[in-house]
C-alpha cells in the first residue's frame, strides 16, 4: 500500500514538474514571439522612414529642378523684354513725344 501511495506521489511530483516546465516553455514562447513582433514592428518603421526620406528627396530634386526652370523662364523674358524694348524705344519716344505735342 504504501508503495503504490509512494507511485501516486512520485506521478503527482512529475505531473507538477511537467506542468511547471510547460508554463515555462509557453512563456518563452510568448516573450519570444512579442520580441519578434517588436522587432518586426521596428523594421517597418524604419523601412518606412527610409522610403519617407527618399520621397523628400525626390520632391525636393524636383522643386529644385522646376524652381531653376522657372528662374530660366523668367530669365529669357526678361532678356526678351529687354530686347523689344531696345528695338522700340526710340518709335516709343517718338509716339510720345508727338502724342504731348498734338495734344
Amino acid at each position: 500500500m504504501e508503495n503504490i501511495i509512494a507511485n501516486i506521489l512520485e506521478i503527482e511530483n512529475n505531473a507538477k514538474s511537467r506542468l511547471a516546465e510547460a508554463e515555462k516553455k509557453r512563456n518563452r514562447i510568448i516573450a519570444d514571439a512579442k520580441a519578434e513582433q517588436e522587432n518586426m514592428v521596428a523594421a517597418k518603421i524604419r523601412e518606412a522612414e527610409k522610403r519617407l526620406g527618399e520621397l523628400d528627396s525626390e520632391e525636393k530634386k524636383k522643386a529644385e529642378e522646376k524652381l531653376a526652370e522657372i528662374e530660366k523662364n523668367k530669365d529669357d523674358e526678361i532678356r526678351r523684354l529687354d530686347s523689344v524694348f531696345d528695338k522700340e524705344r526710340g518709335k516709343w519716344e517718338d509716339d510720345i513725344f508727338n502724342a504731348i505735342i498734338s495734344g
